[in-house]
C-alpha cells in the first residue's frame, strides 16, 4: 500500500488524462455518443440468439461483444461493461508502452491525435485491438515468441488488421533471416483464428466460415474500393458538398500520417513493418465513406510510431500543447 502514493504522483499525468477519458465518457454518454457500431446489441443476443442477430450487425467481428457479455455478469450492465473493456485497454496500453520506453510520457500516443483520444471514450473495438498488438510487439521484443503470436492472433477476433501485423512481422523475420522462427511459431497465431472460424460454422452456418468479409458487400454493393484512389474521390466529395470540416480532419491525417511513414522507413525495423502492414492492409481495399474514418483505421499504427520517436519527444511542452487540443477537437 505504500507504494500507492508513489506509483500515483509518479504517474500523475497518465491519471489526468485517464479521467479526462472518463469524464469524456460521462459527458458523451449524456448526449447519445456512446459506440461507433452496436457492440451492445450483439453482445445482448449471447449465447442462445446470436444466429438471430440483424445482418447489418452480424458484419462486426465478434470479440468485443463477447468480452462485453462476460464482463456482464460481474457489472450486471453492457454499457459499463463496454466502457471498462475501453479503459482498461487504455491503461493496459500505457503500462506496456511505459515498460517498452520508461517515458511518464507514454500516454500522448493514446490521446494524440485527437481522434486516439475520441476512441478512449466510446465501445469501440480499436483500443482493444491495439492494447493486444501493442502486447503482442512487446513480447516479441522479448523473444516470447509463443505467446505473441498467440496475442496477435486474437486480435483478429476484434479486427482483421491483425493479419496485417502478423504479415509485417513476417517481413522483418524475413529480413532478419528468422523465417524458421516465424514458422514455427506461426500455429499459435492460427489456433485463436480457427477458434473464430468454428464460432461462425456455430452461428452462421459451415459455408460462413469467413462471414465478417463478406457481410459488407451484400449490405452495400460497390461500396468497397481501393483505399488510396477512395481517398482520392473523399476529398473531391467533400470540397464539392461544402463538408470542409471533413475535407480539413481528412487532409490533416493523411499528411500526418505520410510524413510519419516516410520519417519511419528503416527496413531491419521491426516497428516500421507492422506500421507499413496496417498501412498496405487500410490502403488496399476499404469502405466508403473512407476520408472521414481514415484516422480510426490507421490509429492502431500511433503507438509504434512513438516507440520510435518518444525519446525526441521527451517535453512538458508538448504535454500543455497537445492535451487541450485534442480535447478541444472532441468537444468541437
Amino acid at each position: 500500500m505504500r507504494k500507492l502514493p508513489r506509483l500515483m504522483t509518479a504517474h500523475k499525468w497518465f491519471l489526468i488524462t485517464l479521467f479526462l477519458a472518463v469524464f469524456l465518457v460521462y459527458l458523451r454518454f449524456n448526449q447519445g455518443v456512446v459506440q461507433q457500431d452496436n457492440y451492445v446489441g450483439y453482445a445482448k443476443m449471447f449465447p442462445g440468439s446470436v444466429g438471430n442477430i440483424s445482418f447489418f450487425e452480424s458484419r462486426l467481428f465478434p470479440g468485443l461483444p463477447l468480452l462485453i457479455y462476460l464482463l456482464t455478469f460481474i457489472t450486471n450492465n453492457y454499457f459499463i461493461s463496454g466502457y471498462l473493456i475501453t479503459l482498461l485497454s487504455f491503461v493496459g496500453c500505457y503500462v506496456v508502452l511505459h515498460k517498452i520506453t520508461k517515458s511518464k510520457l507514454s500516454f500522448l500516443p493514446l490521446i494524440f491525435p485527437p481522434i486516439m483520444l475520441n476512441l478512449a471514450s466510446l465501445i469501440d473495438t480499436e483500443f482493444p485491438f491495439i492494447f493486444l498488438i501493442i502486447l503482442g510487439y512487446y513480447l516479441l521484443k522479448k523473444e516470447k515468441l509463443l505467446l505473441a503470436f498467440l496475442i496477435i492472433g486474437i486480435s483478429i477476433w476484434f479486427r482483421l488488421a491483425g493479419t496485417a501485423v502478423l504479415a509485417g512481422i513476417f517481413i522483418y523475420f524475413l529480413i532478419m533471416k528468422r523465417s524458421k522462427d516465424f514458422f514455427l511459431n506461426l500455429p499459435y497465431f492460427i489456433f485463436p483464428v480457427v477458434l473464430l472460424l468454428v464460432y461462425n460454422a456455430h452461428y452462421f452456418g459451415s459455408e460462413n466460415l469467413f462471414y465478417q468479409l463478406f457481410t459488407y458487400q451484400a449490405l452495400h454493393p460497390g461500396r468497397i474500393s481501393v483505399g488510396v484512389v477512395q481517398l482520392g474521390m473523399d476529398l473531391i466529395r467533400a470540397v464539392r458538398w461544402h463538408w470542409y470540416r471533413i475535407f480539413i480532419s481528412g487532409l490533416f491525417y493523411i499528411i500526418f500520417f505520410l510524413v510519419l511513414w516516410v520519417k519511419s522507413i528503416k527496413l531491419k525495423s521491426l516497428e516500421f513493418w507492422i506500421i507499413t502492414g496496417i498501412y498496405i492492409f487500410t490502403l488496399s481495399i476499404n469502405l466508403v465513406p473512407f476520408l472521414e474514418n481514415f484516422g480510426r483505421y490507421l490509429a492502431p499504427a500511433i503507438p509504434f510510431f512513438w516507440t520510435l520517436y518518444y525519446k525526441r519527444l521527451e517535453s512538458m511542452k508538448l504535454l500543455y500543447l497537445l492535451v487541450p487540443l485534442s480535447l478541444l477537437v472532441v468537444l468541437i
